[in-house]
């Protein structure tokens, strides 16, 4: 009895422990210094801030973008990095990971220190229409806006982009609903997460 309920403990204990190994490798940049410095080219340095996401902050976001949720394997330690030339900050990096029709899309994000989305990149995207939203066009439907600025792109189901904006994304409307989402929640958990140290900055 006594071996069966130790047993039972230990399987517990690695399953959980392997989802906080997946957790923390979830969203973090492969190669930090050189895909900083592809997103701030005039970049000295860069300091780091490690933070958890835990139910809490999972429920805040849940609230703030219904039917938004995050995946419990986003659960754990994540990384904002800050863009440092000499002992000023430039803006912040953080990288996401968005479920799509082609598996997971891990996308870098540079967000400046008004927390508006300076720039992106694909770290990791298997959809045909990669280039497409690699192109300026696409882009800009996201550059230079806010968290609220964005939040008014979402039609009414609160998941995809309103059709304007599919409009614009050409042909790779589902790419744009994706980006569109990951864009919210990465400035929503950038201002829930890392707001008070980045104000002291």
């Amino acid at each position: 009895m006594n071996i069966r309920f130790i047993s039972l403990i230990l399987i517990l204990m690695l399953i959980l422990l392997s989802g906080n190994v997946n957790a923390i490798a979830y969203c973090s940049l492969r190669d930090p210094v050189s895909q900083i410095a592809q997103l701030y080219p005039q970049k000295t340095n860069q300091l780091s801030i490690v933070k958890a996401v835990d139910d809490n902050i999972r429920s805040q976001v849940q609230f703030a973008l219904p039917r938004n949720d995050l995946h419990f394997s986003e659960l754990g330690q994540h990384t904002l990095y800050i863009a440092m030339f000499g002992k000023e900050s430039l803006g912040y990096v953080h990288v996401r990971s968005e479920q799509s029709d082609w598996g997971l899309v891990e996308i870098v994000w540079a967000i400046d220190k008004d927390l508006r989305i300076r720039d992106f990149v694909f770290q990791r995207c298997r959809s045909p229409k990669k280039k497409i939203a690699e192109e300026g066009g696409f882009k800009n439907i996201f550059i230079g806006k806010n968290y609220q600025e964005l939040k008014t792109l979402l039609s009414d189901d609160g998941v995809t982009a309103k059709k304007d904006v599919l409009i614009i994304a050409q042909s790779a409307p589902e790419l744009a609903n994706v980006v569109l989402r990951c864009a919210l929640k990465t400035l929503l958990l950038t201002d829930i997460l890392w707001g008070e140290e980045l104000e002291k900055l």
